[in-house]
């Protein structure tokens, strides 16, 4: 599979670290991706040069959301339109040096990762994603990151359109119009909701385990015919969201997506 993080006019920095912060907002995402790349256009591409900018850098970021994660601050953007995410200290962003054994990882580490959503994803989700969400890297990322979500959303629009998704599909302006807002759910919860990370949690063993909207608890008889979806975003307590509200919502978007459906 073509690497997803740089994928068409898709990009994503998940892997760096960049919605592990105290507010992974769009905002404070877009001015934390400012202020690395501002900080490092002018640094000679020395190692020595590279590895103090990141300690600086590094140290006027405060502490990540989840300690065990690691930030990387010489993640940036990679354009002029600052609409691409990117290593600024791999070659093809220096021009040739190789610095990204300066970041928070090793060269080694770097070349040869690949996000679980590689494994997960099938060419044609993939690209379902890419075309979706277009050159919105921080909508790409929370999407591509998240498989459980993202088959949950096509599922729930081929339920009510009676087709399957297909990348054609998304040719019709009004229908990726739909499809693509479906998607800004993953953006659009309330604040330290854990449903931007998944529909997992960690267990006793640190190993992640589904979440579970508990409806009994909610005064909810049975369960919503958008579970899967509902159970994605964080739709209970825990996450902060009202599940009556984020149901609502889902069935007004999963609507618009099946009357925009092509013919």
């Amino acid at each position: 599979m073509t690497p997803l993080c740089q994928r068409g006019a898709a990009s994503c920095g998940a892997c760096c670290g960049l919605y592990n912060l105290r507010d992974p907002s769009r905002r404070a995402t877009k001015a934390l991706l400012d202020r690395r790349t501002d900080a490092l256009a002018g640094v000679p591409r020395t190692p020595e040069a590279f590895r103090a900018a990141a300690a600086k850098l590094r140290a006027g970021e405060g502490p990540p959301l989840f300690p065990s994660v690691r930030v990387c601050p010489l993640l940036g953007w990679l354009d002029e339109a600052r609409t691409r995410v990117g290593c600024l200290a791999h070659p093809l962003a220096t021009g040739g040096a190789d610095l990204r054994d300066c970041g928070a990882y090793d060269v080694r580490t770097c070349e040869s990762f690949f996000c679980p959503s590689h494994a997960w994803l099938g060419e044609d989700e993939a690209e379902l994603a890419v075309v979706a969400c277009g050159a919105d890297a921080h909508l790409y990322g929370l999407v591509v990151t998240d498989v459980p979500f993202l088959r949950a959303a096509l599922e729930g629009v081929a339920r009510l359109a009676g087709a399957r998704v297909e990348r054609r599909h998304l040719a019709a302006a009004r229908f990726l119009a739909a499809l693509r807002r479906l998607l800004a759910l993953k953006e659009e919860l309330a604040p330290g909701s854990d449903g931007l990370f998944g529909a997992f949690r960690a267990g006793e063993d640190g190993e992640p385990v589904p979440r579970a909207i508990d409806y009994a608890a909610l005064g909810r008889p049975a369960a919503s015919p958008h579970d899967a979806l509902l159970a994605c975003v964080g739709a209970d307590p825990r996450s902060g969201n009202d599940l009556d509200r984020l149901e609502a919502e889902v069935e007004r978007r999963l609507a618009a997506c099946a009357a925009a459906f092509p013919a």
